[in-house]
């Protein structure tokens, strides 16, 4: 198999962290996900990939397969069977809100060909030409204002009961007027989108912190109590916390 990827520059980094590129002649493979803290599009030219879970929407055109997939409270699964070859893009949290408008559109059907003749097709990718053909899919839609403070926010402060609605008293908008701004653009409401951050404070902490007293690491990564940790981390991930530090001791 053979893979590498790309970390585009600005302004182009303001939605897309990462580009990467996949190829196999032959690949059978079943693997399961959870707590992505990340939007991707993905454009299949080889046989059979599927993506199955919350917020995936699919689209066949003539020559590729297009898959874009959002954020999720759920773990979710990947399977790929055949010829492997694909090109994928890991953009921002919000950016499903900005390319689901413009998904199995024409000029996704044109990004798509960009992407195969200049990253897929070719012994040298050419990075530059292809972030100058990506940009126009976002130059249009600025990143929206009051996200970004979200953002900021959510960086800045420990989260606590009462916190978020700290947050609604510092925009100008009403408080169901974010959350639907919000949801269209993340999928998930705010409230959603901090236990997906939280759990994934925790994954870092029980990657790293094996020794450490479960009760304690939910609490560090902002979870109220021990009974609130399991219960959001295992919906999120398909295991107790205890469950998830035995398969990490198993591989």
């Amino acid at each position: 198999m053979t893979s590498y990827s790309y970390r585009p520059n600005s302004p182009l980094n303001q939605y897309v962290d990462l580009i990467w590129v996949g190829k196999a002649s032959n690949l059978q493979l079943e693997a399961s996900h959870h707590a992505a803290m990340f939007t991707e599009l993905i454009f299949n030219y080889g046989d059979t990939f599927q993506v199955e879970g919350q917020n995936i929407e699919n689209y066949v055109g003539t020559n590729n397969h297009q898959i874009i997939s959002g954020l999720k409270t759920e773990p979710f699964q990947t399977k790929v069977s055949g010829v492997y070859g694909n090109v994928g893009l890991i953009l921002k949290p919000f950016c499903y809100g900005m390319l689901i408008e413009k998904f199995g559109s024409k000029a996704m059907e044109q990004i798509s060909e960009i992407l195969y003749n200049h990253l897929f097709a070719v012994n040298e990718p050419n990075y530059q030409l292809v972030e100058q053909k990506l940009l126009p899919l976002f130059r249009n839609k600025a990143i929206d204002a009051d996200l970004v403070k979200f953002e900021n926010y959510l960086s800045s402060n420990v989260l606590s009961k009462g916190s978020l609605g700290d947050f609604n008293l510092s925009i100008s908008i009403s408080q169901k007027s974010f959350i639907q701004k919000f949801k269209k653009n993340y999928l998930l409401t705010p409230g959603e989108y901090v236990k997906l951050k939280q759990v994934n404070h925790a994954i870092h902490l029980l990657q790293n912190n094996n020794a450490e007293k479960l009760i304690q690491i939910g609490l560090d990564a902002g979870f109220y109590d021990q009974s609130h940790f399991i219960r959001v981390f295992k919906k999120f991930c398909g295991l107790s916390p205890k469950q998830f530090v035995k398969s990490l001791k198993k591989e």
